[in-house]
């Protein structure tokens, strides 16, 4: 279980809030992908959703959304400006007629490598002074699973 983090009379909120701290995380150590991202024509919901795509194959909207932790109407929107680009095709389902799958095409898994390759190595920069962080990443998806599944806990 995990303590609250909680901002201590010596410190403001935001300092200690876990939500803020992960986000400006976040905002940090992607600005220069997000950057990249940005001259490839390619916005960020686009770039989660050929992520999730090229990792996973083809999805539900649905399943898609949830991977790419995104709200649904933004994947769909975003899978639009992909499919008018031909780096995803999207096809009805078999059973419901009112379900669409989404798929990435050739072209979308090609920019999508040299886009991960690209990433991991901005990623590799910008850590570089960090140390390891291994355990701050199982850390991490410790604390995720206890969110997404409280009560459940794998000690």
């Amino acid at each position: 279980m995990y303590p609250p983090l909680v901002a201590t009379t010596d410190t403001k909120f935001l300092d200690g809030y876990l939500p803020y701290l992960l986000r400006q995380a976040d905002q940090t150590l992607s600005a220069s992908f997000y950057a990249l991202l940005s001259q490839q024509g390619i916005a960020r919901s686009e770039w989660r959703v050929l992520a999730v795509l090229h990792e996973l194959g083809e999805l539900c909207v649905a399943d898609l959304a949830e991977a790419a932790l995104s709200p649904q109407p933004t994947v769909t929107h975003a899978c639009r400006r992909l499919e008018r680009r031909g780096l995803v095709t999207r096809t009805r389902g078999t059973t419901d007629r009112r379900q669409r799958f989404l798929s990435i095409t050739p072209s979308g898994s090609k920019i999508t490598a040299t886009l991960i390759r690209e990433a991991t190595q901005l990623e590799a920069v910008a850590l570089s002074n960090a140390g390891d962080l291994t355990a701050l990443v199982r850390e991490l998806q410790r604390l995720t699973d206890s969110v997404e599944q409280p009560g459940v806990s794998d000690d």
